[in-house]
């Protein structure tokens, strides 16, 4: 078989135009949406993990270690199987604050733009070794394939196609959340296409080479090669030093990143990786034993990193030799491509712009794309440099091996980036600087040197020797996490780190504090952002935010704006990176920390209690159970309930306000008391500043003109002794319309029950003028004189009156607590108001004869509504009356105190008194002690609530005389002046 190297760069140019055509229908929408999206398409991403050294250099590994090949499917298969640790808690901060590399994550976490600089640098000059393994994998091929190949040249032209791929792959916009579901689709397919290949090519070596899964098993155990001879046993240690590099350094490698972080929005995507990823390990893992006892028994030639490229030459199938290394080439592609995306945005964020700010007068996501694209070069440029200097002589896994080693020193910041809040930006940069300065000493320089002295390819070994590659894994790591931990224990972490650290840090809470901001609504922040970003960027970047957050431009809400500025700085992280986002919105969108009173946002911490609840198991679990119970109580409890900040800030608007105000939820929550309707602002806002606990309002309604509504308001305040997380003030507000309406009812049917209760004496004391009259009528027959006929008329208008003051009397009492007609309070003679009960009572037909007294002086006058205040003396009168013995007395008597300002009005009997187990109840509606009929349990409560209306108090004592045990004195005490409390204030 022959092969022109021409012929397969052109294969490689046709197999990758293929790919951008997968991407560019899979973008035009060409290709079913469902089929893109489908979660086994992420799953199938993630294969990008398996680059050219598992289709390759995994069988040379096998060959050299044994099982030891093994390490690196069963470190990626732990790290995903506990991604609920590590890999959950990183992807909600990517997803929540668009982070797009671990450079970005990491300045993000101690906010230092330096700390960013060092990660971009050294992830940058660790995963070269990686990345030019892909170049060098590719054209060894090509070259085993052709020997008369053009090494450089072909390198030359695949960087160059692989460049321009990338480009069209990755950078034809910029956003704040970048996804290419193209590029990831195709990814897909490669991975599908290499593991199919790999598959394949593993069931050759075992069927058609291996003559069979018995024979090859036999032929192992008898062949007379030791695989001992060609490497001693792995040792324990040099194990887990290859655990310890495949389980933490994936987490680091700029395209797991951004597959894992930047390219996934759904995070049940990461419950499917979690088993379905370490299936397809498994499956890559199988074929490499097989291939590498197939290139074995063959006698193969070739290295044994290439065994995989023996199957198809041993079996003379030139079509499974192309499919070969099409699979190679889609191993290598893929991770090649997606690492440089990814590396681009890296520079871009941390070598670039924190240094250098494009101008406004430029197109600023004009400028972004042709960066990132001429860093896509750069790092193009620096992989095929340093392919050329390591000179084609290290094998696949010491290249593999001294990339993993370098990303491992971002390891310990990773750690404390999650589980350790004291960690800080000096240890992280003293530890990694400590960390990645071993590992060029001890690593990387003696492959560089080796690449400069040896001509030809090196033996299957790792750096140095066997044994030297574990130390330097062991070496570096610990350097780095004792140096880190260290310097961190003992140097100040700044506020800034403190905060970051409750936001990243797994134990913690990120109780955002609430701070107001100087722009006061969402169109001086376009004004605020005009001069970094220029007009059009800083219009549509806030556009783009308060869509996000679906407010609109007017929006004012302090709680709202607090959003806004969170995600228009994550937006701009996404693509300026976390330091020049952070420095810009601190600078233009400044908080006013002068006016500010420090306490926790509410609003956040309900939001991320929310989005986490899902997480939570056990106790945890059950706890937000009933915090969501109380909330949901609380919120459609039927009264409504307003809880605010000391400052006025509303945190808690439930749905009874909402019914009450007609003001939605949405526009409260979040808002000043101050920013509310006027009408709602003068009835809470007045009701807060005010001494009162407790007041009932009246209010024209808004429906009805005519008519009027009352409110009764409560409050309470609460401070941090009963709180950790904030003063403030809750306010009930309730509509007490329709009870002020139906108590007028009850008042009034009380009244009319009083009068059927007095219609028989009323009959009987018509009946004496009527019958006078009638006489009075015949007598003017036998009037002899005009004088003895006005004396008789002036007698008949005489009962005529007396017939009228009796029906003035009943009408004017059965029309009192008529809302419709009720009057206002004005001054009343005391006295006067006490006569008109006993007339009225007087009129009632009763075997008994009690004597009523009045012993009030008639100058005493109050403000009051008299036949409302007449109802209450009618009903403790009536009830003395009941009460007490034949022609006994009952007195009504006054003295005034405090200054002639309070009235005192006793009631007093000689009856039967109250006895004490009912003394508690008899003020409460509808408690009766008399038959049946004769009473509606009404007229106590009624009274007690009629002078609560007139500002006053009513008691009762029974015995009233000790000494007798017989009596009760009911005891009022009311307002004498004017100056009442201001319950009774109106607010319009």
């Amino acid at each position: 078989m022959t092969f022109h190297w021409g012929y397969l760069v052109l294969a490689a140019l046709l197999y990758l135009s293929a790919l951008f055509l997968v991407v560019y229908f899979a973008e035009k929408g060409k290709i079913a949406e469902r089929l893109i999206k489908h979660p086994l398409v992420y799953v199938l991403a993630f294969g990008v993990s398996c680059s050219s050294w598992a289709f390759y250099g995994s069988v040379g590994m096998a060959y050299e270690l044994q099982h030891g090949y093994m390490a690196f499917y069963v470190g990626l298969s732990i790290l995903l199987l506990f991604s609920a640790i590590v890999i959950r808690p990183l992807f909600n901060l990517a997803k929540n604050y668009q982070l797009s590399s671990l450079a970005d994550l990491f300045a993000f976490r101690y906010r230092s733009r330096w700390v960013g600089l060092l990660t971009a640098a050294g992830v940058f000059l660790a995963v070269l070794p990686l990345l030019a393994l892909q170049i060098q994998a590719i054209t060894d091929v090509i070259i085993i394939l052709d020997p008369r190949a053009h090494t450089r040249l072909i390198a030359g032209l695949i960087s160059v196609i692989l460049l321009y791929m990338t480009i069209l792959f990755g950078t034809r916009s910029i956003r704040p959340s970048e996804k290419h579901p193209g590029l990831i689709f195709a990814l897909a397919l490669e991975a599908l296409f290499k593991l199919a290949i790999f598959l394949l090519l593993g069931g050759l070596a075992v069927y058609q080479i291996g003559g069979g899964l018995n024979s090859m098993q036999e032929w192992v155990k008898m062949t007379p090669l030791t695989f001992n001879s060609i490497n001693p046993d792995l040792k324990m240690t040099q194990w887990f030093s290859l655990l310890l590099l495949f389980v933490t350094a994936p987490l680091v490698l700029p395209h797991l990143f951004q597959i894992l972080f930047r390219e996934n929005s759904q995070p049940n995507r990461l419950r499917l990786i979690t088993w379905a990823a370490p299936i397809y390990l498994l499956l890559m893992a199988l074929p490499v034993l097989p291939i590498m006892w197939a290139g074995i028994r063959t006698g193969s030639n070739l290295s044994p990193e290439y065994f995989t490229l023996s199957i198809g030459m041993s079996l003379d199938s030139a079509f499974l030799v192309w499919l070969t290394y099409l699979g190679g080439l889609s191993a290598a592609s893929g991770v090649t491509i997606i690492a440089a995306l990814a590396l681009s945005s890296m520079l871009l964020n941390h070598l670039v712009l924190p240094f250098y700010s494009p101008s406004v007068n430029v197109d600023i996501y004009r400028w972004l794309i042709w960066t990132r694209r001429l860093l896509i070069g750069l790092v193009f440029c620096s992989i095929y440099g340093f392919y050329l200097f390591l000179n084609q002589v290290q094998n696949q896994s010491t290249l593999l091996i001294t990339a993993y080693t370098g990303l491992l020193q971002m390891a310990p910041g990773l750690i404390g980036l999650l589980f350790w809040s004291k960690a800080n930006r000096k240890g992280f940069m003293a530890g990694v600087g400590m960390g990645l300065g071993s590992w060029l000493v001890m690593q990387l320089s003696p492959v560089l040197i080796d690449s400069l002295l040896v001509q030809g390819r090196m033996p299957l070994q790792f750096a140095l020797d066997n044994n030297h590659w574990s130390e330097v894994v062991y070496i570096s790591f610990g350097l780095n996490a004792l140096t880190f931990f260290f310097v961190s224990l003992l140097t100040k972490t700044s506020p800034e780190e403190k905060n970051s650290a409750e936001i990243c840090v797994i134990s913690s809470v990120d109780r955002r504090q609430r701070f107001p901001l100087r722009a006061k609504n969402a169109r001086e922040f376009i004004d605020s952002l005009i001069k970094p970003l220029g007009q059009v960027m800083a219009e549509r970047e806030v556009r783009r935010a308060l869509a996000q957050l679906k407010f609109d431009l007017s929006e004012y809400r302090p709680y709202a704006l607090r959003r806004l500025r969170d995600t228009l700085e994550a937006n701009l992280s996404g693509m300026m990176g976390p330091s020049v986002a952070q420095a810009m919105v601190s600078r233009y969108l400044p908080y006013d920390l002068v006016a500010s009173t420090r306490s926790d946002d509410i609003h956040y911490l309900e939001q991320n209690l929310d989005n986490y609840h899902y997480q939570l198991t056990g106790m945890s679990a059950e706890l937000d159970r009933l915090r969501r119970h109380h909330r949901d109580t609380l919120y459609r409890l039927p009264i409504g309930v307003c809880s605010l900040t000391v400052d006025g800030e509303i945190l808690l608007w439930n749905e009874w306000m909402v019914h009450l105000t007609g003001i939605s939820e949405e526009r409260a929550i979040g808002a000043k008391i101050d920013l509310l309707p006027g009408k709602w602002y003068d009835l809470i806002g007045s009701f807060i500043k005010g001494s009162e606990e407790k007041i009932t309002i009246e209010q024209d309604d808004p429906a009805d003109l005519a008519r009027k509504r009352w409110y009764s308001l409560h409050r309470t305040q609460f401070g941090r002794a009963s709180s950790d997380l904030n003063e403030g003030i809750i306010v009930l507000l309730e509509d007490e319309t329709e009870y002020k309406m139906l108590e007028a009812e009850l008042v009034h049917s009380e009244r009319l029950a009083s009068i059927g209760q007095l219609a028989a004496g009323v009959a009987h004391e018509i009946g004496n003028p009527i019958t006078g009259i009638d006489c009075l009528a015949q007598d003017l027959k036998y009037a002899e004189s005009s004088a003895e006929v006005e004396q008789i008329a002036q007698q008949i208008r005489h009962e005529a009156d007396r017939v009228t003051k009796i029906v003035r009397s009943l009408v004017n009492f059965s029309h009192a607590g008529d809302q419709k007609g009720k009057a206002d309070h004005y001054p009343h003679s005391l006295a006067a108001i006490v006569q008109d009960a006993i007339d009225l009572l007087s009129l009632s037909r009763d075997d008994k004869q009690i004597i009523f007294v009045n012993d009030i002086d008639p100058s005493l006058e109050l403000m009051c509504e008299p036949q409302r205040l007449s109802q209450v003396f009618i009903n403790l009168l009536g009830n003395a009356r009941d009460a007490s013995p034949t022609r006994e007395k009952v007195i009504v008597s006054a003295r005034t105190e405090d200054k002639r300002e309070t009235l005192n009005v006793t009631v007093t009997d000689r009856g039967t008194g109250i006895s004490a187990d009912i003394m508690d109840h008899i003020f409460d509606p509808f408690f009766t002690t008399k038959e049946v009929g004769k009473g509606t349990g009404l007229g106590l409560f009624l009274s007690y609530t009629i002078i609560e209306e007139h500002y006053g108090h009513i008691g009762v004592e029974s015995p009233a005389f000790l000494v007798e045990d017989i009596g009760t004195r009911f005891t009022i005490r009311l307002p004498l002046h004017l100056n009442v409390t201001s319950g009774n204030t109106n607010i319009e």
